[in-house]
């Protein structure tokens, strides 16, 4: 009787050990998921600061201007070259990040348009805008 009861007992902790892993487990999917996007808007903001330096790079003929300093025109066109590298890096970083950010939502199975895009887009589009813009236009 001791034997059956124990069993019973046993049966009943197994139960809840299950049923509290498969609740952490989907605890864990949320953090991973949000873990994946904050490490997708990390990378946004490096995207953000490489065209930022960039810009200041492109910018430093004027500020030697204003200073009168003699600085050879080779490093301030090599200093605007490296600025338009660093201006471009930076919707490269976005498309990276992106492809990153969806390649592990699918890989937590997260592919049945549960994925929203349209802030990403956006910021993506604002990116490539602002850089097609300085890049022909300024």
């Amino acid at each position: 009787m001791t034997d059956k009861s124990s069993e019973d007992m046993r049966t009943q902790l197994a139960q809840e050990r299950n049923d509290l892993a498969r609740k952490s487990c989907d605890m864990a999917v949320k953090r991973t998921r949000l873990a994946n996007r904050r490490t997708f808007l990390a990378w946004c903001r490096t995207a953000l600061a490489f065209m930022t330096f960039g810009f200041l790079l492109e910018k430093v003929d004027t500020f030697v201007a204003l200073q009168k300093a003699a600085v050879p025109e080779r490093v301030i066109t090599e200093l605007a070259v490296l600025g338009k590298f660093a201006f471009v890096g930076g919707p490269l970083l976005v498309v990276f990040a992106g492809w990153r950010y969806y390649t592990l939502e699918k890989e937590l199975g997260f592919d049945s348009g549960d994925l929203y895009i349209v802030p990403e887009l956006i910021l993506f589009g604002v990116i490539m805008a602002s850089a097609i813009l300085y890049l022909f236009f300024l």
